[in-house]
């Protein structure tokens, strides 16, 4: 079998009745309507009103704490022709931020720049060099964004230096915040703002709209951008922002935007919010990663289309860079995260030497997916080769901020939430660091090996999937936090087709079948899966989401994998003529027949997790992986591997290699037998083994062959070996040579090989189950 890695969780089934008389009402699917039910929205009025999005639900933006102080300040740098500068961050939300607060600045008649730091130079924040040279560079007033409220000794200090600081942000405030001009925050203690999952660019255009008394319809796509980008909850006046702002995208007005969309194969005429989260958003993160995220609000300000290409070239190739990195960085960190020692670690401490800063978080968060445990990955930091510089990732049951808060002694540097951290450390308090971590999870009873929840709205048919589903799906967009993209279920699917894809075959794809026709599948970064879904064997259930795919202008519905699980035994089938240390990588139990063969694949596997066919017979290989390294000598001895009262094993892999195949030599027949008997009586006496070829040769019987003949004749008491002289022996009685032990054990092991080995991969599987009782 191959368990899930999720604990799927079925949405309860809402009233079959409210489900049909909604589904007549709006003449849609009965999926939709179940999706409409569950989200507490029961008549088509309610429905109508969540497809559209009012801009009502939108707040006044001078309910939020010191908007009045912020606009009268600003409004008194635009009268004395103050400069400004909107001090931005270098992410997807602060580089939409900047790019809104600048346009609006600009658009008022201010004397506005911009500055988005760098995230290796200047850190995340408020940079009190950076700060300067822009005081030095004439700067009256700053204007930050996305950012601020955790700079207090930096804004405490310009503010004393007489430069004002108004801050616009939206992130976790301190205990002590700073004394700026004004404090722009939707949480703001003893603020009545009536919402708080604003992200930094929604705050920027609740600036931008009471500075200049309208609605800034035409930032509505920054902000959709930005907000998607920032993961905030789409509830609320977000709903309407995001859905508002996915319509002036594709309305194409911003030429960076429109040759980023082009570069990144996105039709704007049909643009969701997935294309925003997985398309342009990375794409502007990548900026602030690997280059300079300046360019970002450059490529979104442009209005000349020859420099958008260019910059969006340049986005383009720092994002694909980005991606270079991360793979790279992933096939060392993956190693690593499978130690032996790691496998008894439940947070992970990733290391390496040569790994780019700027996609520590990405890889930290891609381990920590694939093992379930809270992941810290660090590089050395050039500047100080004895200190490491890293992110960490954590799910929402290991507080990571307060793992590590306790210990700030081990660290140079730390920062940040529950969720995500970056730190620094010297390579010295590494091991430190490892226990505390591991002591911690034990505090707050975190179990890596128990699965994360993943909720899933309804179980569907493949016929019951179409363009039509995913079209009718797309009237609950935008999706988010608050308003889940739907995840389906199919139970008991027929696998076909299956494919890896990518550069290293690091993704999947695969089809299942319907009555009305093959549905694709496509599972990123899960191409290890190929061959346990290769295999005919096993029920298959998918958790997927419904997605579109469009290619020279033909849409296609897909599915895009979430989960799968496999029960029952899976048959792999990795046949092969040749060993190599890559292929005991697993932590398989193997199974080895030959000794000599044992004896060299032991050093490199799990201790005990080698094993003879005798040992094997003892072991009750129950949800446990198991590869059959050569081919067993007899189907009985196979069967007692996996039977007598054990339980299923979770696969059987095979490898079968064989260095002599009893098939390929083939068993002699009656007359092949009396050919050899009339040639030694003949002969009298042969020498032995010398004059095999020659005997072989002579009497066209292959030399394995005319061997196995000559032992089963000496067990007969036909002939004698004495002194490298083969001898006829005259005193024998008349033997059946089929009731010898070398014959019978020649031809099991003929048999199992003919079966095991000179068949089609679905022929083995199914004969293998039903042998073993295993379906």
């Amino acid at each position: 079998m191959v368990d899930s890695k999720y604990k799927w969780q079925l949405a309860p089934a809402p009233s079959a009745t409210a489900v049909g008389n909604l589904s007549s009402a709006l003449k849609v699917s009965r999926v939709l309507a179940t999706l409409l039910v569950q989200r507490g929205i029961t008549s088509a009025e309610q429905a109508q009103d969540f497809f559209t999005p009012s801009m009502e639900t939108i707040h006044d933006p001078h309910m939020l704490h010191d908007m009045d102080k912020a606009v009268e300040r600003i409004e008194q740098a635009v009268a004395n022709n103050e400069k400004i500068t909107v001090y931005g961050d270098y992410d997807a939300d602060g580089i939409t931020s900047t790019a809104l607060m600048y346009e609006t600045l600009e658009m008022v008649g201010a004397n506005v720049n911009y500055y988005v730091p760098n995230r290796f130079t200047d850190g995340y924040g408020p940079n009190l060099a950076a700060y300067q040279r822009l005081i030095d560079d004439g700067t009256q007033l700053f204007v930050t964004v996305d950012n601020g409220v955790s700079g207090k000794d930096v804004i405490d200090q310009v503010m004393a230096d007489g430069v004002d600081v108004i801050i616009t942000d939206h992130h976790e405030l301190p205990a002590e915040l700073p004394n700026a001009v004004a404090i722009v925050h939707p949480r703001y203690p003893g603020s009545d703002y009536p919402f708080a999952d604003l992200s930094g660019v929604g705050v920027a255009l609740k600036v931008a709209w009471a500075l200049t008394d309208e609605f800034p319809v035409e930032e509505l796509d920054l902000v959709a951008i930005g907000e998607i980008a920032d993961v905030v909850n789409v509830t609320d006046e977000n709903r309407s922002l995001i859905a508002s702002g996915i319509q002036q995208l594709k309305q194409g007005m911003r030429p960076g935007l429109a040759a980023l969309m082009k570069l990144a194969n996105i039709n704007p005429t049909n643009l969701t919010g997935q294309d925003i989260g997985f398309g342009i958003a990375p794409r502007l993160n990548a900026l602030g990663r690997i280059a300079d995220a300046s360019e970002g609000v450059e490529l979104l300000t442009t209005l000349d289309e020859n420099a958008a290409q260019q910059l969006a070239q340049r986005v383009d190739q720092a994002n694909k860079q980005r991606q270079e990195l991360v793979a790279n960085i992933m096939k060392e960190a993956t190693q690593q995260a499978a130690k032996a020692e790691n496998q008894q670690n439940k947070v992970l401490v990733i290391t390496g030497d040569d790994w780019h800063q700027g996609v520590l978080g990405i890889v930290a968060s891609r381990i920590m997916n694939q093992t379930g445990k809270p992941t810290i990955v660090a590089a050395v930091d050039k500047s100080n080769p004895d200190v490491l510089k890293g992110s960490g990732r954590s799910f929402a049951d290991f507080n990571l901020f307060k793992a590590l808060d306790p210990h700030r002694d081990l660290l140079t540097t730390f920062g940040g939430h529950p969720a995500a951290c970056g730190l620094s450390i010297e390579q010295g308090n590494l091991p430190a660091l490892q226990a505390a971590l591991n002591a911690e999870a034990d505090k707050q009873h975190f179990d890596p090996t128990s699965k994360q929840p993943l909720v899933v709205s309804q179980e569907v048919m493949p016929d019951e999937i179409n363009e039509q589903l995913f079209t009718e799906i797309q009237h609950l967009a935008p999706f988010g936090p608050g308003n889940d993209e739907p995840l389906f279920i199919m139970n008991d699917v027929r696998v076909t087709d299956v494919k890896t894809m990518g550069q290293d075959h690091q993704h999947l794809k695969f089809m299942v079948a319907g009555d009305q026709g093959n549905i694709t599948v496509i599972a990123f970064g899960a191409g290890q899966l190929a061959p346990l879904l290769a295999s005919p064997t096993g029920k298959v259930s998918l958790v997927f989401k419904i997605g579109i795919n469009e290619w020279r202008g033909k849409r296609t519905v897909q599915l895009m994998l979430e989960d799968l699980q496999i029960t029952g035994t899976v048959v792999i089938d990795e046949r092969t003529n040749k060993l190599s240390p890559q292929l005991f990588t697993s932590n398989d139990y193997y199974v080895v027949n030959d000794d000599k063969l044992r004896e060299n694949i032991t050093p490199h596997v799990t201790p005990g997790h080698v094993l003879s066919v005798a040992d094997a017979q003892q072991k009750d290989f129950t949800d446990c992986p198991v590869t059959l390294v050569d081919c067993p000598p007899s189907a009985g001895e196979l069967r007692d591997i996996f039977t007598n009262d054990k339980g299923q094993p979770a696969s059987i892999r095979l490898f079968l290699y064989q260095r002599r195949s009893a098939y390929l030599a083939g068993m002699p027949s009656r007359n092949d037998f009396a050919i050899l008997y009339r040639f030694i009586y003949q002969q009298k006496k042969l020498n032995w083994p010398q004059q095999r070829r020659a005997v072989s040769e002579y009497l066209k019987i292959n030399e394995r062959r005319l061997n196995f003949m000559i032992q089963v004749f000496s067990e007969a008491g036909f002939v004698t070996i004495e002194s490298g002289v083969l001898s006829f022996s005259p005193d024998n009685e008349k033997t059946d040579l089929t009731q010898t032990k070398r014959y019978k054990e020649q031809l099991a092991q003929y048999q199992i090989e003919q079966q095991l080995l000179f068949n089609d991969a679905a022929t083995v599987a199914k004969w293998l189950l039903q042998f073993l009782n295993l379906n």
